[in-house]
Formats: structure tokens, sequence, C-alpha cells
């Protein structure tokens, strides 16, 4: 059924769980599959907006058929305000990405795949009883019986051959009493079922997010291991301060429990690793994408920022993007815009308007748009993502312009 009719009697405005969107993002991390989801889905709203006055009509000759959800006209007024008649496509792509996030997030619907899950836990790979419960560890261990984790990090990565070539991740870990450090050895898949399972148990918790499985290439070299070294060890650090029920069940103190294979550490160099340098911008390197609609109407400026992609952060972990937006010259700072922050997350979606008003077409002409991608810090500065400048002489603005633009990191001062 399509989410336009079940917005008459869902609790949420549609039925869009997290596990939805771990299948359209094939993992849990945002990506570009999800802003082509959130775009197909706003343009299959306008183009039932502009039959609104057919579906209407073919509602009202209904109301006569008996059916629960049409018996007055309430029910077709909660249509009627639902598809947003005499909005903009612009304005209407801004409502439905606000009920694909207010879906997303729906308690309601949470508790309802919480009370599913529960009663599929038998058959959803978690054992009952004394059953392993991690496919590649004999039993089930608990913090009482390991002693605290106090930390947890990849150290380095190893290739295998077992018998097709791999990539052995070191986990290495600090236990409270302990003073020699423990290392454990899991590969990719074992981290991916460590999460999988936690996502079943705790379904109402927020866990961080996984590194995407998905590689364009080959696999199993080298480059995609370092990569995954990094978002591993952010995936680890966070899950290790992640709520107490969380980061001491017994799923985490089995899958970092040494297991036979773990024994076998010859090659391994023990020395502490010097930290890794932190990614410095460089002067014009390209980092992502922003993707803009430009328009202009009754003497106003409009600038949707719809997505961005493929952002780079310093340190590797993932940012907490915002836009920010100026009309230079501005001396006074009085043009600046913001868009509300996404959380961790190299790919947002944003679909907000920013508006300049009072703008005459000679004046823009004049004007240049500068646009910065920051990334919000609690503890810390702001820092920059990524940037561009357009000028607005460059636009025809008696047409809207949507188009992706390539960030550069060049910091604007």
């Amino acid at each position: 059924m399509s989410p336009f009719f079940c917005l008459i009697r869902d609790r949420a405005p549609f039925v869009l769980t997290s596990d939805m969107a771990y299948v359209i993002n094939g993992g849990e991390r945002p990506t570009s599959r999800f802003q082509l989801f959130v775009d197909l889905c706003c343009q299959a709203y306008n183009l039932i907006r502009k039959n609104s006055g057919l579906f209407l009509n073919l509602l009202s000759l209904m109301m006569s058929s008996g059916l629960p959800v049409l018996t007055g006209s309430q029910d077709l007024k909660y249509v009627f305000d639902a598809l947003q008649p005499h909005n903009t496509d612009a304005e209407a792509t801004i409502f439905f990405t606000r009920l694909i996030e207010s879906s997303l997030g729906s308690i309601a619907t949470k508790f309802n795949f919480f009370i599913h899950n529960l009663a599929q836990l038998r058959f959803s790979g978690l054992p009952a009883n004394d059953e392993p419960i991690l496919s590649f560890s004999p039993k089930t261990y608990t913090m009482k019986q390991d002693g605290r984790i106090v930390h947890a990090s990849i150290f380095s990565f190893q290739k295998r051959y077992n018998p097709d070539k791999h990539y052995t991740y070191v986990v290495r870990i600090m236990r409270e009493g302990q003073n020699e450090a423990q290392f454990v050895f899991r590969t990719f898949d074992e981290f991916q079922e460590l999460h999988n399972k936690l996502t079943i148990v705790f379904p109402l918790w927020k866990l961080p997010g996984f590194p995407n499985k998905m590689v364009l290439g080959r696999t199993h070299i080298k480059e995609v291991a370092a990569k995954r070294k990094l978002e591993l060890n952010s995936y680890v650090h966070n899950l290790m301060r992640s709520s107490t029920e969380v980061a001491q069940c017994d799923l985490i103190y089995t899958f970092f429990h040494p297991i036979a294979r773990d024994e076998k550490t010859e090659g391994l160099d023990t020395t502490p690793n010097l930290p890794e340098p932190l990614l410095s911008p460089t002067s014009g390197r390209v980092e992502g994408e922003v993707k803009l609609s430009i328009s202009y109407r009754n003497s106003t400026l409009f600038i949707m920022v719809m997505h961005i992609r493929d952002l780079v952060s310093e340190d590797g972990t993932d940012p907490n993007p915002y836009v920010k937006t100026y009309l230079l010259p501005d001396p006074l700072k009085t043009s600046k815009r913001k868009t509300k922050i996404s959380r961790k997350t190299r790919n947002p979606t944003f679909n907000e308007m920013l508006v300049y008003s009072n703008y005459s077409k000679e004046t823009l002409s004049l004007r240049e748009l500068q646009l910065s991608v920051l990334s919000a810090e609690s503890l810390r500065e702001n820092y920059f993502l990524g940037g561009i400048t357009l000028k607005l002489k460059d636009f025809d603005l008696s047409k809207e312009t949507v188009k992706w633009y390539k960030l550069t990191v060049v910091p604007y001062f």
C-alpha cells in the first residue's frame, strides 16, 4: 500500500524501520543509496500531489462504500492536508523528508518490531539455554567470569589463507586488574555477526554504526583492510562507551574472550603502535559532494540543501555535519544561514530550505553563495569539512537548478 494511504490509520506516517534502512544502506551507516531512496519517495509524492484532485474525487465517490477509513468529511480533509496541494514541489519535498525522519524514529514502530523480535529470537540465530551465542565461540562468557574490559582497540591486521585469502583484525584488550594486554583475532564477518545479534537483543538501544560491508572492486586487499581497521576501531571504541546494558552484555564478553586460534600469536609485534597521524586538510583537495536546489521567485532566493555524500573527517570517524551559507560580500555577516546538525554520518540528508528575501535579480548577480560544511563537536571547536563558492550570475534564476557540486577543502575565514 502506498505510504500516502498509510497516513490515514498508522501511528507513524508509514512503516519505515531501522531494519529497512539497514537493507537500503547495505549496513548501519547512511549511504548515498538512502539518499536516492529519499529522492525517489519525494518524487513519487510530488507526482501524487499533481493529481490531488483526482485522488480526492475518487475517495469522495467511495464514501458510501462502507470502508472504515472513509466515514466522513474529516477523512477527506486528512488526505487533503497530507497531500499539501498548495505547496510547491520543494516545500512538499521538505515536508515528506520530515515524514520519513519521523517514521524512521517512531517509538511505536520500534516497539512493534521489538515484540516481533522477541517472538522470533529462537529462530534468529540467537540460541537458548547453554548453546553458544556466537558461531565461532564454543560457549558463553560473562564479565563476571573474565573481568571488566577497560579498553579495547584494533591493534593491527594480518593476511591469512584459510583456505582463501582474507584479513584478520588483531584486537588488543585490557582488563581491570591485569597489567598485560590480551590479543584476539577476529574477522570482519565475525564483527558483523556480533553487531547483527546486538541489534536483535537491543532493538530500542542506539548502537554505533557498523562499517559498510559493500566495497566496490576487490574486497580482500590491503587498502580495504587498512580502511576497515580504522572503521572497526571507531566501532569498538563507541561500542565500549555505550550504555552499561550493552557494553557489559554476554555477547560482547563472549566476542572478546580468547579462543583456541587466539593462542597463536607468532609474528605479532606487541610493541605499542605509534598514533596514526590525523588527516590534515590539503588546499584544493576534493572531499565529498553536496546536492543543492537553487531557485528564485517573488524577490526571494531559495537554497535547498538536499544531500551530502562521501565526507571525510580529520580523524577518520563519522562527523556531525551541518551546512552554513553566506551571500558575499557580507562584511556584517547578516546573511548567515544554517541547517540542522546530522549526527554521526558521512552521507547526511537535509532537505532544508535556506531563504534570502528581498533580493532583486540584479543584486544577486553581484553576489556569491559561499557554502561551508562543518562538523559540530561538543568538546572542541567545530571543524571544517569542505565548501564551495558559487557565482549567482552564472545561474538562470528563472528556473530551478538541481545539481551535485564537489566540495573542496579550502577553509573560509
